[in-house]
């Protein structure tokens, strides 16, 4: 009889754990606006700061194989990280009253979980003895962050309206510490510190920047610049239509079902078109399905006869695929580009590139309200939204910025990538689209 490996078996239950802090998605939209006061600029830049720990991914991969702790490289990082997430939500659960204190907590948090998917990826790479082992086990990691995420979605809203935004921190808080006490039991072997050749690391990436890359690397990076419509969208739901929190959790709901329809979408039809031709259909797709989010603005919902929050349920159910769908070509695209030797390091600068961009594109969303003084109701100003459908437009028509570098890309299949390699490609072996690589 084959003996069971639990670390194997626990390394999907930390990936679900992930997948359920975002149990606390719906209650820090209301803790920031209805009890702290968050203005859209402060939390344009909430949002920058939470991304600064996952576009240094590469430092904490660094430091875990290079600096292992008592002789162990894994264990001690991921029940660190466990620690740190916990903290960050025991933080806005007890002692935070206002944006700094938002803030530190959620470089905290966010820095636990970034290190918790570094080290966890780390482990499934050990653990993966052949290429098709990997993609099988990184396919049942993804799907252990959906499933988990879309159990909880429903509660965080039920959550919030029922026990409070506080309450619901508390309860997420306790999501991380699993992380903690599962890394106990994971099975790891003491290593000595290795040798670390930072002038040939450096040379080989030199050679490695190609001008595939480099294109690439901008048109990424410019991808996920553009500007959103930041927390203006969900501040206006909340203030003029009067949506609550157990709404905002039944669209939370669709929103992740319909991710996961997104990716059954792509590697049914999609995968085999070529990169440069999908990624230009998704950008005018963006914008065509972005116009039912203009709608709510509009009230087009009165045109058609329904309440808001019916029309509101429809446009999740049309946008939230796409989201998922124009997200899994910029993996096929980096996993196509990084040259073999140090593919791990340039995906990772990579990934870290498109964070960055990320970051960028919050704060720019954040300086497009305030550009046209979009702001919440305060104790002396009343709210006004009037501007918001401007905003929506610059941030839905900047989706075209990239396209003039779409023809310097190569061109590419993730099928041909798969028969090139003879492994299942990302998008096959099931890894998922994520706001944050």
């Amino acid at each position: 009889m084959k003996k069971i490996d639990l670390t194997t078996l626990l390394i999907p239950i930390v990936y679900f754990i992930a997948g359920a802090s975002s149990l606390a998605g719906v209650a820090t939209t209301f803790f920031y606006k209805d009890e702290l006061e968050l203005t859209l600029e402060q939390l344009g830049i909430l949002s920058s700061v939470a991304i600064i720990p996952w576009s240094i991914k590469p430092v904490y991969g660094i430091f875990s194989d290079r600096v292992p702790l008592r002789g162990l490289r894994r264990k001690p990082y991921l029940i660190l990280s466990g620690f740190l997430g916990s903290l960050g939500y025991l933080s806005l659960a007890t002692w935070v009253e206002g944006f700094w204190g938002v803030l530190v907590a959620e470089l905290i948090s966010a820095l636990g979980f970034a290190l918790a998917d570094v080290i966890v990826d780390g482990v499934v790479a050990e653990r993966s003895k052949t290429h098709a082992a990997a993609g099988k086990l990184q396919s049942i990691c993804r799907a252990a962050i959906m499933t988990g995420a879309l159990i909880v979605a429903y509660s965080s809203g039920v959550l919030t309206e029922s026990i409070g935004a506080r309450r619901v921190f508390l309860l997420t808080a306790t999501l991380p510490l699993c992380t903690s006490l599962i890394a106990i039991f994971l099975k790891e072997l003491p290593v000595g510190i290795t040798a670390w050749n930072w002038k040939q690391t450096w040379s080989n990436f030199k050679r490695a920047l190609t001008p595939a890359i480099l294109w690439s690397a901008l048109f990424l990076f410019i991808w996920r610049s553009t500007p959103t419509s930041g927390g203006a969208f969900s501040y206006y739901l909340i203030d003029e239509l009067h949506f609550d929190p157990e709404f905002f959790g039944r669209l939370a709901v669709i929103s992740r079902f319909m991710g996961i329809a997104g990716v059954l979408i792509f590697r049914k039809w999609l995968i085999a078109i070529p990169l440069k031709r999908l990624l230009f259909t998704i950008v005018i797709a963006s914008i065509v399905l972005s116009l039912p989010t203009l709608g709510l603005v509009y009230g087009w919902y009165n045109i058609l006869g329904v309440s808001p929050k019916l029309f509101a349920m429809a446009d999740t159910l049309i946008t939230a695929p796409l989201s998922e769908i124009g997200f899994l070509p910029l993996l096929v695209l980096v996993a196509r580009i990084c040259p073999k030797g140090i593919e791990a390091t340039v995906f990772a600068v990579l990934a870290s590139i498109m964070n960055i961009g990320l970051a960028i594109s919050d704060m720019g969303g954040a300086a497009l309200v305030h550009l046209f003084d979009v702001h919440q109701a305060t104790e002396t100003l009343a709210a006004n939204y009037t501007n918001l459908d401007k905003v929506l437009w610059i941030a839905i028509l900047s989706s075209v910025l990239p396209l003039p570098l779409l023809p310097f890309l190569p061109d590419t299949r993730a099928e041909e990538e798969k028969r090139e390699q003879g492994i299942p490609s990302g998008i096959e072996a099931g890894i998922t689209g994520s706001t944050i690589a």
